[in-house]
């Protein structure tokens, strides 16, 4: 094709996508209530495509996208823990959990020239709203160059000054939402969005002044080939793969959260049952407390476990009843696939009903209370019903590359997925 010059009302701005595995952690701290971690990394990144947007008011007028090859490199970086009590008193206020830890991702860029001689653009940086690694949210901030400059290794070894500087400039700044000031960063590959200035300051407010209370997972080095995130290999090769022999697993528990004092405490929850359809055998095996371990068993069978929110709850609900590492399987947690592309949750049901028009068939409150009754049948029903949501949302998000939502004018809207 021929090119030619000419002048338009617009300009482009790309768009992009990107992910990071931990190859090897080299060294970490304690820094008030969460840990940082500092390592070596591989980061992959894609432009997806690009935004046109007005010169006269920087109004988007479309976006097009753009299929393009992955590009990887290895380098040095730092990362953030966040943990799950201060994700969940985030989403329990109401504030935008992942809006928090972008915005904590960029002002963390922005800050980080007062501890090393750099210039931002010398610098990357990722937030995952959960990483398969450290089992939980985690922002990371690297050496924008292969093989690392040193950059974030300085920086690492200042983390509590580095956290204090970053929590100080957010707050410091007289903006109500974010600005280039703070929390918005010129080279976002995703425009900015989403960013939420106020759940920042709360989370790092929460991290400075707080104590570790709960677990952080040691690393596992070997294991890394097998966990990946977001664009993992288990897309390409699993997901993809011929004859896919996949299961759907829901759980349900014998105490609420209430009792066992937080979400962050899932373990002690126990087991009233699990159910998980296999494809290959088209069977919902039904399964209680003490059959756990066959459980185990059957998980290891599959090429692919389905779920939704199966990683931040069934996953570590069973941690506390097996030593088996169920976070080293290859799983699809649909859930975590919406909250990428929203920035927010959405319930089963409301996925269900906007999508395939039909929903579940009680909730979780009612499935403790027919434990406490002895009802034990009921809560099987209402377990599989959820599997056959989860799995027929999983078919229908595979075929048409999309589930539907109603946003929050009340409008129907599709979620684009790669399921």
């Amino acid at each position: 094709m021929k090119q030619r010059e000419k002048d338009v009302h617009y300009f482009t701005k790309a768009r992009s996508s990107k992910s990071t595995k931990i190859i090897k952690q080299i060294d970490s701290c304690r820094v008030k209530g969460t840990r940082v971690g500092f390592g070596k990394l591989r980061i992959t990144e894609q432009v997806t495509g690009y935004d046109q947007r007005l010169v006269s008011n920087q109004k988007s007028i479309g976006i097009v996208p753009l299929d393009l090859p992955k590009l990887e490199f290895e380098t040095q970086g730092l990362w953030i823990e966040i943990p799950d009590y201060v994700r969940d008193k985030i989403e329990s206020d109401r504030m935008h959990f992942m809006g928090g830890i972008h915005a904590l991702e960029h002002a963390a860029i922005g800050i980080m020239p007062l501890l090393v001689m750099t210039d931002r653009n010398d610098l990357g940086g990722i937030s995952i709203p959960f990483h398969s690694q450290t089992k939980k949210a985690a922002v990371f901030i690297y050496d924008g160059v292969p093989g690392g400059l040193g950059l974030s290794e300085q920086a690492f070894k200042h983390s509590q000054e580095f956290l204090e500087r970053t929590f100080n400039a957010i707050r410091s700044c007289k903006c109500e939402t974010g600005c280039p000031a703070c929390v918005h960063s010129p080279k976002c590959g995703s425009g900015n969005r989403p960013i939420d200035k106020l759940s920042s300051l709360k989370i790092l407010e929460m991290i400075l002044s707080g104590e570790e209370k709960e677990t952080f997972y040691k690393i596992n080095e070997p294991d890394f080939e097998s966990i990946s995130e977001e664009t993992s290999d288990f897309d390409s090769k699993i997901i993809h793969k011929d004859n896919l022999r996949y299961g759907v697993l829901d759980i349900e528990t014998r105490r609420s959260a209430k009792e066992v004092g937080g979400w962050n405490k899932a373990e002690k929850m126990g087991v009233s049952c699990a159910i998980l359809y296999d494809s290959k055998t088209a069977v919902y095996q039904e399964y209680l407390q003490k059959d756990i371990e066959s459980l185990c068993e059957d998980l290891q069978k599959l090429d692919l476990v389905i779920g939704f929110n199966i990683i931040r709850f069934d996953y570590k609900v069973l941690s506390g009843l097996s030593d088996f590492d169920f976070f080293s399987l290859p799983t699809l947690d649909i859930l975590l696939k919406v909250h990428e592309r929203l920035g927010y949750r959405l319930s089963l049901d409301h996925l269900a009903g906007q999508t395939l028009g039909c929903g579940k068939s009680a909730d979780g409150l009612m499935a403790l209370k027919w434990w406490e009754q002895g009802k034990i049948d009921k809560i099987i029903e209402y377990c599989k019903q959820d599997v056959k949501v989860t799995r027929d949302l999983y078919l229908y998000g595979k075929e048409n590359q999309f589930l539907v939502f109603k946003n929050k004018a009340g409008n129907q809207a599709r979620i684009p997925v790669n399921l």
